[in-house]
């Protein structure tokens, strides 16, 4: 499993997993972010990449960046 982008604005991450595209909702619980995958919630920060992008909100503009967990 890899996950290859999150959207912090629509809270939701894009995961791959055994060669399919799965799109995932996310969660921030104690500072840590999660997301649901086939009924279990799983830590973001393990399955991130070099090549993980992030979309997020700043200063009203939307911006993708490198994912920085």
């Amino acid at each position: 499993m890899l996950v290859t982008g999150i959207n912090k604005i629509l809270n939701w991450c894009q995961v791959i997993s055994h060669g399919r595209r799965y799109t995932c909702p996310t969660k921030l619980v104690d500072g840590h972010l999660y997301f649901a995958f086939k009924r279990e919630w799983h830590l973001v920060e393990k399955y991130i990449s070099d090549n993980t992008f992030e979309l997020v909100r700043e200063n009203g503009k939307n911006l993708m960046r490198e994912c920085r967990l």
